[in-house]
């Protein structure tokens, strides 16, 4: 008997026609009703800070999505920008301008090099790959990226022009940077700053589950090192209100946001200000706290379901991981090299994982074996399902 044969013994509900999904990280529809069910009672708005929210204009944004973006990403006002749903198309939009203008003391070329912290988020990767500038990956410590590594790759290799992290509950290994990493990196990158570029993906900035360090913002230990020209973050509400139809932002020095928006006018001609508008006044009826809260009610269980799952195959050496306190994923290395196997037979199980090497530049993990599981979307009887089959394939092939 085949390890199929005995998995589908063993969990007699499979019936070879259901599909079950862990691939992307989406918000389950039971967290967008939440917001949905504030929105009824919200009227659209037209007019707010004495803007037309009907017409062009205002490439920077609304002052008050502005503000709101401020106190996500913990950003000056003066420096933050809320433009349109997607902060993954700002990251596109910045590389654009770093590639093709170039900003004060951030330009890349076709002869640059992006360091890549791994496992990470495969959108960053295939992004970036897509302008054809080289990543080089590093590994993570405890509380960030891997100091000594970075170190040791910046005495030997040139043109390394940047870097892209997402510094609170990482996607996908759960890692919170601390403020120790972030002051020791920023310091490792000062001889650089004529021209290097941070990447600061804040995707999960206010998305804990569990008991999480506090961090300080990263602008502030940017300016006391003179890297103010170097950072630029981004965040976004897709995760917080609606996926589909959030709002994103971008922080950085005034200088860089000059120029940003500057080449974002040949793009289009302003934001979508309602949009924005309808943000402010759902936060005005409802806090930021508040709306995470009712979030975490639903994440949370999900989250603890996967730990109970997979903690006895953890304790038994068959896998590893660190359970995230925040975020959207779990990131799970098998002890053998075959995560390819693994995903191969969940796939012959109906169940769908993210293909092996996703969360790795070019879509290659040198040791095969990590795994990503994006909890989030199924209800929890369809995730104890999704997470049984992975359990037993893993048991048996490990």
């Amino acid at each position: 008997m085949n390890i199929l044969e005995h998995i589908r013994q063993e969990l007699p509900w499979l019936d070879g026609n259901t599909v079950y999904d862990l691939t992307r990280g989406k918000p389950a529809p039971e967290q967008l009703d939440i917001t949905q069910r504030y929105c009824s009672d919200l009227t659209i708005p037209y007019e707010m800070d004495g803007i037309d929210l009907r017409n062009y204009g205002n490439p920077e944004g609304l002052p008050s999505a502005r503000m709101l973006g401020s106190s996500i990403l913990k950003t000056n006002f003066e420096e933050t920008h809320a433009l349109d749903n997607s902060s993954l198309t700002l990251m596109h939009q910045i590389i654009s301008c770093a590639f093709f203008l170039g900003f004060k003391k951030s330009k890349l070329s076709s002869d640059s090099k992006i360091i890549c912290p791994v496992p990470g988020y495969d959108r960053h990767f295939k992004l970036i790959e897509n302008f054809g500038v080289e990543m080089i990956t590093v590994p993570f410590q405890k509380d960030g990226p891997d100091l000594d590594a970075i170190e040791d790759l910046l005495s030997k290799e040139s043109n390394v022009h940047g870097i892209v992290c997402v510094p609170r509950h990482s996607n996908p290994t759960g890692h919170t940077f601390s403020d120790d990493n972030v002051q020791q990196l920023f310091e490792l990158l000062v001889p650089l700053k004529d021209n290097f570029s941070v990447f600061w993906d804040n995707a999960y900035a206010c998305h804990d589950i569990d008991e999480t360090i506090q961090q300080t913002p990263a602008d502030q230990i940017a300016k006391r090192l003179g890297l103010e020209d170097n950072l630029f973050q981004v965040g976004s509400t897709s995760k917080i209100t609606l996926a589909g139809s959030g709002i994103s932002f971008i922080s950085s020095s005034t200088e860089n946001l000059s120029k940003f928006i500057d080449f974002r006018n040949a793009i289009t001609p302003g934001p979508n200000k309602m949009n924005q508008g309808m943000h402010v006044k759902y936060f005005e009826s409802v806090s930021i706290e508040q709306q995470m809260n009712e979030l975490k009610k639903i994440i949370k269980p999900k989250f603890e379901l996967v730990d109970d799952i997979l903690k006895p195959l953890k304790d038994s050496g068959l896998c590893s991981y660190e359970k995230p306190t925040g975020g959207y994923f779990y990131s799970i290395d098998s002890a053998k090299s075959n995560a390819d196997e693994i995903v191969q037979n969940c796939s012959d199980l109906g169940l769908r994982l993210l293909p092996v090497g996703s969360c790795f530049p070019y879509g290659k993990d040198p040791d095969k074996k990590n795994i990503r599981l994006a909890p989030t979307f199924p209800d929890l009887a369809s995730l104890e399902r999704c997470v049984s089959i992975f359990k037993n394939v893993l048991k048996y092939l490990n």
